[in-house]
């Protein structure tokens, strides 16, 4: 059985009540109240059953007009209020609807238009809670945009309806957000949310065909018609850049916008959006830099990115990375004289992964602490088999990366490595990049300075990749120098990489500081260094990196 619908007759005149009720007994529940404060009493537990209010304007504690302003700032102004009232003139009905009534009958009752104002104001209510849900549904509660469902339902629509038109996805964020809430209140940012919002509003009227939303936090999308313009894009974006510039002059707030040109419409709207996802990583954390378009490279670059992200874990407990050795070579002895330790995977499917592939990720996600530790550990084990087997191993480097450099207990993990196998400090030598120290010079030579006075040989990598190289090397404790690879000459003319090279070279001599030339591909290039007084190579013309048995075959147990 269905079940009837409740009104509440608020009348201070009991005769009144009596007569109403019996007018609308047989089709509605009726509840009753002498005044409005007992009516207020009753709607503020009884709201979500009442279905309409029919109001007397006259009455004793709390009057028609004063229940009408509490209805209204009580934001229950959805509930149907009629007024009943013996005044009959243009000016009442006039002043009870602008105080909020949804309709007006007067004294005496025509039952029938009783009757039918009440059905109608009750299907008004309906039709406009049923709207208000659609939206709701719809649109974001905190800016009244689109919301991501929503926003890409109309977007499908648009593209299916000009497939003659091109189109561009964009996906826009703030950079650092997070950071400003915590700054300045979640209720601020909410407030600059709402603004953003709203100048998209405005400058969407610039466009005929255009489709917007927020998908959500601080991520806004839309899709417009293309021009083949691309300037046209830049000066959007750049509004936009302005208009939060002026919105906050006491903090920097800067957008990425990642953009997808719809070049295969058949595509899902969820597919548009992740594109330009991809293309907004082109442009995060670059300084005046807000637009990123997609291109297919880098979409299957962020792929092969995301399948060694999810397999580095598993691949580090089935110790499927394995450590290489390159070997160094002594020129004046035109012998091997040690060793730097390389990483290498060995995927069970795709085969050797070179660490090219997996370095850069590895630094990006921080993974590589880990790696670093199990490629230190692997080390040390190789040297102490080594040197209980009764061999006089050469010392091996290894690499410590900026990350790592970075833990405040990095000297006691490699001291304590070094104790647990028991090894000489001098066999396990360690190389930090020139790049890493410029990061943080005062962090850097407190750590080096402490490892060195454990027993540890410094290397810097990469000398000469710096800004600073020279000031470098006049604050930082190290004990040889790696120079880049960049400056050996591919040929044998002289040219300046040349003399940059002899001179770095020269000069540490003068420090007391070796050096190894890395990258050594060139009988040509040998001699050269030769030539100009390096003491040590490490490059292809010797050797490529080697699996540890390779090694151990040639420079441990003397089988080559």
């Amino acid at each position: 059985m269905e079940e009837r619908q409740k009104i509440l007759i608020v009348e201070d005149e009991d005769v009144n009540r009596r007569i109403v009720k019996k007018i609308l007994a047989d089709q509605y529940d009726i509840l009753e109240a002498e005044n409005g404060a007992v009516a207020w009493e009753m709607i503020s537990e009884e709201e979500s059953n009442v279905d309409a209010i029919l109001l007397d304007i006259v009455m004793p504690e709390m009057n028609g007009y004063a229940f009408l302003e509490r209805i209204r700032k009580a934001s229950m102004t959805e509930l149907p209020v009629i007024v009943m009232t013996g005044e009959a003139d243009n000016e009442t009905e006039q002043k009870v609807l602008n105080a909020g009534a949804w309709d007006f009958i007067t004294k005496p009752y025509n039952a029938r238009v009783l009757r039918s104002r009440l059905r109608n104001a009750i299907a008004r209510r309906q039709v406009s809670v049923y709207e208000k849900m659609q939206k709701m549904a719809a649109h974001d509660p905190l800016t009244g945009l689109h919301n991501r469902g929503r926003m890409f339902e109309k977007t499908r629509q648009m593209v299916d309806a000009h497939p003659d038109k091109t189109f561009l996805f964009l996906r826009i964020d703030i950079d650092n957000f997070s950071l400003y809430n915590a700054a300045f209140g979640e209720e601020e940012g909410d407030r600059l949310l709402c603004f953003l919002a709203q100048f998209f509003e405005q400058l969407a009227k610039e466009y005929e065909l255009i489709t917007f939303g927020r998908m959500n936090a601080d991520i806004f999308c839309a899709c417009v018609e293309y021009s083949g313009k691309r300037n046209e894009i830049q000066e959007a974006v750049d509004k936009v850049q302005q208009k939060l510039a002026e919105y906050s002059k006491n903090y920097l707030l800067e957008i990425s916008v990642g953009i997808y040109q719809i070049d295969d419409p058949s595509l899902s709207v969820e597919e548009f959006y992740q594109r330009a996802s991809i293309g907004t990583q082109k442009c995060k954390r670059q300084f005046g830099k807000h637009i990123g378009y997609y291109d297919e490279a880098y979409r299957k670059q962020a792929e092969r990115d995301l399948q060694i992200t999810n397999e580095m874990k598993n691949a580090l407990e089935k110790k499927q990375f394995v450590v290489y050795l390159q070997p160094k070579f002594d020129l004046t002895e035109n012998c091997a004289c040690g060793a730097e330790a390389l990483v290498r995977w060995k995927h069970p499917e795709r085969g050797l992964i070179p660490p090219g592939e997996f370095i850069p990720v590895f630094e990006k996600n921080g993974f590589i602490a880990q790696l670093d530790y199990y490629v230190w550990e692997n080390t040390c084990q190789m040297i102490k088999k080594w040197v209980d087997e009764g061999k006089n191993p050469f010392p091996v480097s290894i690499n410590i990366s900026r990350i790592s450099l970075y833990n405040p207990k990095l000297v006691e993990i490699l001291t304590g490595l070094v104790e647990r196998y028991q090894i000489d400090y001098g066999l396990l030598q360690l190389e930090v990049t020139e790049s890493a120290y410029m990061t943080n010079p005062e962090l850097m030579q407190n750590t080096i300075h402490l490892l060195r006075n454990a027993g540890f040989v410094i290397l810097m990598d990469d000398f000469g990749s710096g800004y600073s190289s020279l000031n470098t090397l006049k604050d930082i404790e190290v004990d040889i120098l790696k120079l880049d690879m960049k400056f050996l000459p591919k040929s044998g003319a002289v040219e300046k990489g040349e003399i940059i090279l002899a001179s770095m070279i020269k000069m540490a001599s003068w420090l007391g500081m070796p050096v190894v030339a890395e990258g050594v591909e060139t009988r040509q290039q040998r001699d050269f260094l030769e030539g100009v007084g390096c003491e040590y190579v490490q490059g292809y013309f010797y050797s490529r990196p080697i699996p540890q048995a390779e090694y151990e075959a040639k420079y441990i147990y003397g089988e080559a």
